[in-house]
């Protein structure tokens, strides 16, 4: 048992701080994975050119000076797309950073965001914002259809905003979980960001603080938006969209997730991250349950890879996070196996193991410290490993009452009964022994050893100190099997 454990907690320990060098050792950052994985995931073509209609009118002269410099050259104007239509996260915001990056690189003159979102984390959004804000070109949000909670602060982030018939902005109260509204602190914080981010890209700040608090939260349909000067223009679809803003002879390009980001942004999902922590708490428990290495050590091996590969090929983990852990499992152990029990060493390495779990889903850019610490990053990650542990643990507890006792298990664990009826004994038979007989230490007994009684050897313990060889002993007490004695 205590072998067995012992190689558990080695391999996983491995695993997490191997997969981390490993992936670091590429020669590449964090952030990417050797070239030839990538160009081999990429295929064959990662970007989609596509030209937009020539039958558009030109634009007046007179009106040269309401619309960006590039659009008047065509040659020389690039719009470069991305598509956001899910819920704002981890993965959301990995995407849009690699989507600047790609704009910047073809020295695009216009990056839109095709947005369609009904909100989501409040720390992915908060990055994305910031980036949006910092392109170094021309960035517009077209809202096709919604543009609710973190898509609103998203849209206002960005120096243009076209939505399409019958689409809405607003309702960015921050809400946890359930639905419910977060403490006031937490609707604060929003208010002044998007105070700030409005008064940044020149909105009226009040109307964007409007969307947050009160019992009546702004939510603007697409002809208030335009109607208030909030939006651009209104617009049916890309193309049209572009025209409103005088980009309608610009090239357009358009981000396409390679097959390897559709897979690290699939194990970044909340919902896939908890469901991995579950296997490999589950599968070390089970493990122990039944000594030696097998199939449940792989799986928890397989989703330990799972959990810490996308974060640290995304760049979100570092090595200190990964320390963290692996210090928890230290002190886990040595609970276990070396002094049993369950005291402070135990509570300490499971907390340490939360924390560093915790961690390493939480990206780094929060412990820059630039300004009051957003302890919002944290709720998402928090709730996770939370939910993650309960769930486990009332699992565990439900298959030790159910599981274990089933003809399914008993195919591939040990359940035979081990009684005395059939010659097995769970200690050392001890007769014609009795308390008062004396012998002989047959060994050092520091505190155990071998002593000599009559014509036997037996096991003994030494009831106070130490006992040198062929010292005369006395039978003191027989407890549990074990026989102490004392000098005579």
């Amino acid at each position: 048992m205590k072998r067995s454990g012992l190689v558990l907690w080695f391999v996983l320990s491995a695993v997490i701080t191997g997969s981390a060098f490993l992936i670091n050792l590429t020669g590449v950052p964090a952030s990417r994975i050797p070239a030839f994985l990538v160009q081999v995931a990429q295929g064959p073509v990662a970007w989609t050119p596509v030209f937009l209609s020539q039958e558009r009118e030109q634009i007046p002269a007179s009106d040269a000076d309401s619309v960006p410099l590039s659009a008047v050259d065509s040659s020389a104007c690039r719009v470069f797309m991305v598509v956001i239509d899910s819920e704002i996260h981890a993965k959301s915001a990995r995407m849009l950073e690699k989507a600047l990056k790609e704009a910047e690189a073809r020295r695009a003159d216009v990056f839109l965001m095709r947005l369609n979102t009904f909100g989501g984390a409040l720390d992915a959004a908060e990055k994305m914002r910031t980036a949006l804000m910092e392109a170094p070109f021309v960035t517009v949000s077209f809202i096709d259809h919604q543009a609710a909670s973190a898509g609103a602060l998203l849209s206002i982030a960005c120096d243009h905003i076209v939505m399409a018939p019958g689409s809405t902005i607003g309702s960015a109260t921050v809400v946890g979980p359930t639905g419910e509204p977060m403490p006031e602190k937490y609707q604060s914080y929003m208010r002044s960001l998007m105070r700030a981010t409005a008064e940044e890209t020149g909105r009226d700040p009040e109307l964007a603080q409007q969307m947050v608090e009160g019992e009546k939260v702004l939510n603007l349909t697409t002809k208030e938006a335009v109607a208030i000067e909030f939006a651009q223009g209104q617009a049916a679809d890309v193309e049209e969209a572009l025209a409103v803003l005088g980009y309608e002879y610009c090239e357009l390009d358009e981000y396409k997730e390679t097959t390897l980001d559709k897979i690290i942004g699939f194990f970044l999902l909340p919902l896939v991250q908890a469901l991995l922590l579950m296997g490999m708490i589950g599968g070390v428990f089970i493990e122990l349950k039944t000594p030696g290495v097998g199939l449940p050590l792989g799986v928890a091996i397989l989703c330990a890879i799972g959990y810490f590969s996308p974060l640290f090929l995304e760049g979100i983990a570092r090595y200190w996070e990964v320390i963290i852990i692996v210090v928890g499992l230290v002190l886990l152990g040595i609970e276990i196996f070396v002094t049993p029990g369950f005291g402070v060493l135990g509570i300490t390495g499971i907390l340490t193991i939360a924390a560093g779990l915790v961690l390493v889903m939480v990206d780094n850019w929060i412990f820059e410290f630039k300004g009051p610490f957003p302890w919002y990053a944290l709720l998402n990650p928090v709730a996770i490993v939370s939910i993650a542990g309960l769930t486990s643990l009332t699992g565990m507890l439900l298959s030790v009452h159910y599981l274990f006792p089933t003809r399914l298990f008993n195919r591939i664990a040990l359940r035979t009964d081990l009684t005395t009826e059939t010659g097995f004994v769970g200690v050392p038979q001890l007769k014609d022994i009795e308390v008062g007989q004396e012998g002989v230490a047959f060994t050092d007994l520091r505190p155990s050893g071998k002593v000599s009684i009559g014509d036997r050897w037996v096991e003994a313990r030494a009831a106070v100190g130490y006992i040198t060889k062929n010292t005369k002993v006395k039978v003191v007490r027989i407890e549990g099997g074990a026989l102490f004695v004392e000098e005579v």
